[in-house]
């Protein structure tokens, strides 16, 4: 009898363009919010045992929660590796918009809108991007918290961050609309906020790469 196929959905396809992506600002429901943030807490897959163990409640339970992060786009499901005979069993681990989602503050909108019109004053200014770095650290001296560093903070504020060889890849962005149409401003208040945030000096290289933009040590 052939095996059945997996139910994936779409998730992380290659990048087409530099950057990152546009950050989500739907939620799943809070109980699958919690099985999502316990996919994001590695980068291994998880299986829907493991899941159970860590999270309790009953498997049935889980397997909903997951097919729904699935059919969302927030996780992705495949096959876990191989540990004997049998088929493997089916593991699951989060995209990068689940990623993103299971790290930003529960309240967290983005306020897009709002700070897409602020962009736009400050594109008048006489010098829009020191501007909007004066405004960025403003923001950072906001978030500041003393036991927050910075990969947490940026994601909680929408970014997906991740560490990689040469920095810190931003694989979301909550402006990308706006900062793809003033990148000099919104690129620079969020220069600003990284400058308030990070003890070292760390350079923003917006859309750096397919996926994602990249915080990276100051020359």
């Amino acid at each position: 009898m052939p095996r059945p196929r997996l139910r994936t959905a779409p998730a992380d396809p290659p990048p087409a363009a530099l950057g990152p992506q546009p950050a989500r600002t739907d939620r799943p429901r809070e109980a699958a919010l919690r099985v999502l943030r316990a996919l994001a807490a590695t980068e291994e897959p998880r299986t829907i045992a493991a899941l159970t163990a860590e999270l309790g409640g009953h498997p049935n339970g889980v397997r909903m929660h997951l097919e729904h992060l699935v059919g969302e786009g927030f996780a992705i499901e495949e096959a876990a590796p191989a540990s004997g005979r049998g088929r493997p069993p089916r593991a699951y681990r989060a995209t990068i918009a689940g990623r993103q989602v299971a790290g930003q503050d529960d309240g967290w909108d983005g306020g897009p809108a709002l700070v897409a019109a602020v962009a736009e004053q400050l594109a008048t200014a006489s010098d829009p991007a020191a501007e909007a770095r004066t405004l960025g650290r403003r923001w950072g001296r906001r978030l500041k918290q003393a036991d927050a560093d910075l990969l947490t903070t940026l994601a909680a504020q929408g970014f997906a961050p991740r560490v990689a060889e040469d920095g810190i890849e931003l694989r979301t962005c909550p402006l990308l609309e706006t900062a793809r149409q003033l990148p000099e401003v919104v690129c620079s208040i969020h220069q600003g906020l990284i400058d308030e945030l990070s003890p070292a000096p760390l350079r923003l290289a917006p859309f750096a790469r397919p996926g994602a933009c990249v915080v990276r040590p100051r020359d």
